[in-house]
């Protein structure tokens, strides 16, 4: 069996191209940090998560479901202006977190104009009227809850959904429902004034510079900014001790559902994918950055990785976390 390598052995093998780079981690010892390249404040710069922020829409949707604002059976058209064609049967808000909704990975479209015209800000022209005519030219993949099929559309969806059950739009009801009451001071969808100054500058593939990304309505499949400390807060609302602000709600989003398809052993919570060990984990990106985030809730332990670079940072994430679960 090949030696398992300490985070310090994992870290020095990773190669520092210049970009920005922030790796928290979290044990009962306490919490780390590792920053390199250019950030503007260090480890607490500010980062894109990209589809972390699914994590967050699907504790939005627990915590609403327990209040009884919305029923994780209820049909997501009997909150929005359109609803997306009948296959077999309505998709319903468990459909949409869980990721078996049948619904394909984006609006239709919005690949060829993310890829050519629209491709520095793929999601920004998706207002009201143009989101609620998408929806009703969707065509579906699948009957709900049949499989596994990721869907950006489904949880911009979702988000929208909430907010419009809440009578709020996404990025208050974000705010007062999750980022407020645990304290998370640096994690939104829109900065506060002051902020900006602190989001590092994300990079492309290649490297070249990219700016920011506005989901517009679908902010809750991934519009969302954070920085290292504030996502390891986040996990911590996730573990099997955990007894704070949200804490129900939080058992009941980490609580294996569905199988997870393509990710083999691993199963689909709310928001998360959960591996056998009960690891839960996720990973985001946009046009500039990377993101993941994992955590052992048995253990007390989590890894955040940002990187304001758009080249993967799972890998890396994973190997963190395995090292980090084994101190």
């Amino acid at each position: 069996m090949p030696r398992r390598l300490s985070i310090d052995q994992v870290l020095a093998r990773r190669r520092d191209d210049g970009t920005g780079l922030v790796v928290g981690i979290r044990t009962q010892d306490g919490t780390t940090y590792d920053q390199r390249g250019d950030l503007p404040d260090g480890a607490a710069s500010l980062l894109e998560i990209g589809s972390v922020t699914k994590t967050m829409t699907a504790l939005l949707l627990a915590d609403l479901a327990r209040e009884g604002v919305v029923g994780l059976e209820d049909p997501v058209g009997s909150y929005l202006p359109a609803a997306p064609p009948v296959v077999e049967r309505p998709i319903t808000l468990l459909d949409l977190a869980t990721h078996h909704s049948g619904l394909p990975r984006l609006p239709r479209g919005a690949l060829w104009t993310g890829m050519t015209s629209e491709r520095n800000d793929p999601y920004a022209r998706y207002d009201e009227a143009t989101l609620t005519a998408a929806i009703a030219a969707t065509r579906p993949k699948a009957a709900p809850g049949r499989r596994f099929s990721y869907s950006n559309l489904g949880a911009g969806m979702l988000g929208w959904a909430l907010a419009r059950a809440a009578g709020t739009d996404y990025a208050t009801l974000l705010a007062d429902r999750l980022t407020g009451p645990l304290g998370l001071v640096d994690t939104g969808v829109v900065p506060r004034p002051g902020q900006e100054r602190r989001l590092a500058p994300g990079h492309g593939w290649r490297g070249r510079p990219a700016g920011r990304w506005d989901l517009n309505l679908l902010a809750g499949a991934g519009g969302v900014v954070s920085t290292a400390a504030d996502l390891l807060r986040w996990t911590a609302t996730f573990d099997e001790g955990y007894a704070g602000p949200l804490a129900a709600a939080a058992a009941a989003a980490r609580e294996p559902r569905r199988p997870a398809g393509r990710f083999g052993p691993a199963k689909v919570a709310l928001g998360w994918l959960v591996g056998p060990d009960g690891m839960l984990f996720h990973d985001g990106g946009t046009g500039g950055y990377r993101c993941f985030v994992g955590s052992r809730p048995d253990l007390g332990t989590s890894v955040v990785v940002l990187s304001a670079r758009a080249r993967g940072v799972t890998g890396l994430g994973l190997t963190l976390l395995g090292a980090a679960s084994a101190r």
